[in-house]
């Protein structure tokens, strides 16, 4: 009965992750959320601050370039995923183009990859481009609709709810955007709850959400 009881106790224990060493890893990075981005080869993991590998290596983990580590001219020479309000981009490719979504800090997927180019969460918001379709008109010897493609730029929340639509001056698809080369964003927060958005004439637009 007592070695049975010793037995439980060790399970559980390990269950838990007590014992636990991860060696051999190439990058270890600062924390962020309480959670710290370790790298292995081509993939990433998370570790807590007790050492415990809380997402394993996975190779879908999005690197961003961190804000408290910027050069002379502003530009972050390091770049790791992190978390942010609880969230972590991935990505996916998918027919030559990557698309991005979002984790949560137990590694479950919350937001499916779907857009061409996301942002970290800031203040619970984030900012996606997206693909829309334009109907321009039907094919009668097809029987299949003529359809364009755009990009547009959305705030939306940490689940993926649309919030605002940004009327932006982006009316085509980036020639490059096969060669894993993301859109650039073409608006930015400025305070919570507060975006500028880039006009056609190179001029900025400020909107209240």
């Amino acid at each position: 009965m007592r070695t049975a009881t010793i037995f439980i106790i060790f399970i559980i224990f390990c269950s838990h992750g007590i014992a636990q060493n991860i060696r051999g890893v190439d990058e270890v990075t600062p924390y962020h959320e309480d959670l710290a981005a370790i790298k292995k080869g081509n993939q990433w993991a998370f570790v807590n601050k007790e050492g415990l590998k809380v997402i394993d290596f996975r190779g879908d983990l999005v690197s961003t370039r961190d804000e408290y580590f910027l050069d002379e001219k502003g530009i972050s020479p390091i770049s790791y995923p992190l978390f942010k309000e609880g969230r972590c981009l991935i990505k996916k490719l998918i027919d030559g183009v990557y698309y991005y979504g979002y984790i949560d800090n137990n590694g479950k997927e919350i937001i499916a990859p779907q857009y061409v180019n996301a942002t970290n969460f800031t203040n619970g918001y984030a900012i996606i481009i997206k693909f829309a379709t334009i109907v321009l008109g039907e094919n009668e010897a097809l029987d299949k609709r003529v359809v364009s493609y755009k990009l547009e730029e959305y705030v939306i929340d940490t689940s993926g709810k649309l919030i605002k639509y940004l009327d932006n001056a982006r009316n085509s698809i980036p020639s490059n955007l096969k060669n894993n080369i993301p859109p650039e964003f073409e608006s930015k927060f400025i305070a919570p709850h507060l975006i500028a958005v880039k006009t056609k004439g190179q001029k900025w637009d400020i909107y209240k959400f």
